[in-house]
């Protein structure tokens, strides 16, 4: 039987070989000299599949609102604890503005899952503002939660391009220990969003929330699987981080200590560039949060993204998903100071005036137009 070290000698080498389940556990578990390994093996996976680039994708958190009521997250509708506000179409234009007049081209507009047509229709106009304004030299990217299928053709239509939408776990059990049990947490709801951003013609992304209490190794393998199953464009995963105002806080004990959080999620980031080699993965906020090399980390692991946030102050530390977010020197003028040079040091380059489409997508959008191509009748009179 061929051991998990040896597989990931081998695909260091270029070679073409499957990860298990078992692997991908064993990757979870091992530290010290596995670790590097690992590590040293994810990027050379992205080096060889996506190349040196990283790119970067500028948060504007549009709205702090919230239907839902998660039981991990600071933005959940029964927290009480600060301030929600909706930032107005102005306020989001020049956000956008700012960052695209420093080299952005992708952004993301990122809410509180909402529903309702005033929510729609602001993003609707900003899209449409955008699409008109830049075209296809930006790429927008979505992360609103769970919508119909009719909204997500409309936004996509309005000059949406990318989507972003969390399975935060890909285990049913897990899933319904993460949420209240009234009837508008449901997991298969959840899973059909991503189906139907798949198939109305989304840039698709997912991600998993890494180190909550409860939360197996093999889970956290399964949910790599999971991920690849469907056939993800991009990643945004990172750890979990306590929110005070939460009921998960109640039982932070059951977590991992925040250390082991950090390094599960970089384990989990260079497993799944070597499993989804041609796949956008994110280098998160969170890392930053518990690490102030997280950023680096991230990208020494695989990731190929990073994301500042264009999000006006006033309004930035009211978006509190966890702990410590606000504190995170992550503006944009900052970043394009620093992370230059610090990609330099990892052998990266950092990309202005570039979308960074993933190449699974160019790559699947090819076989899509080369199976149309094949499957139309030919021309009256050229059928022998």
């Amino acid at each position: 039987m061929i051991t998990f070290e040896e597989k990931l000698n081998s695909i260091k080498s270029g070679k073409s070989v499957i990860l298990e389940m078992d692997d991908l556990v064993d990757g979870l578990l091992n530290s010290g000299k596995m670790e590097e390994l690992l590590f040293n093996t994810a990027e050379n996976v992205l080096l060889n599949n996506v190349g040196k680039n990283c790119y970067l994708r500028g948060i504007v958190e549009v709205s702090n609102r919230c239907q839902k009521n998660c039981l991990y997250c600071g933005l959940r509708r029964d927290n009480d604890s600060f301030a929600r506000f909706t930032m107005t179409f102005d306020e989001v234009i020049q956000s956008l503005n700012f960052g695209y007049q420093l080299g952005l081209r992708s952004f993301l507009l990122q809410t509180g899952e909402l529903l309702g047509e005033d929510h729609i229709n602001l993003i609707e106009k900003i899209l449409f503002w955008t699409s008109d304004m830049w075209g296809e030299s930006v790429r927008m990217v979505l992360s609103l939660g769970e919508l119909p299928k009719n909204v997500l053709k409309r936004l996509l239509k309005a000059g949406g391009a990318r989507y972003l939408l969390r399975i935060e776990t890909s285990n049913h059990e897990l899933y319904m220990k993460l949420h209240p049990k009234n009837g508008i947490h449901r997991f298969s709801e959840r899973k059909k969003c991503l189906s139907d951003l798949r198939e109305t013609g989304w840039q698709t992304g997912s991600g998993v929330l890494i180190g909550v209490p409860w939360q197996t190794s093999r889970e956290l393998a399964e949910d790599i699987l999971f991920l690849k199953e469907i056939d993800i464009d991009m990643c945004g995963m990172g750890p979990y981080i306590e929110m005070k105002s939460t009921p998960l806080f109640n039982v932070r004990h059951l977590a991992p200590s925040k250390e082991d959080r950090f390094k599960l999620s970089l384990r989990m980031i260079a497993l799944a560039r070597i499993i989804m080699p041609t796949i956008n993965i994110a280098a998160t906020t969170a890392l930053q949060t518990l690490n102030p090399k997280g950023l680096e980390m991230g990208l020494r692991c695989g990731a190929n993204v990073i994301m500042p946030n264009l999000t006006p102050r006033k309004y930035r530390d009211r978006y509190v998903l966890y702990e410590g977010k606000a504190s995170v020197y992550d503006r944009l003028e900052d970043m394009l100071k620093q992370m230059p040079r610090r990609c330099r040091k990892l052998g990266r380059k950092l990309v202005l005036k570039n979308s960074g489409d993933p190449i699974r997508f160019i790559e699947r959008k090819k076989l899509r137009n080369r199976a149309k191509g094949m499957g139309r009748k030919k021309p009256r009179g050229e059928e022998n």
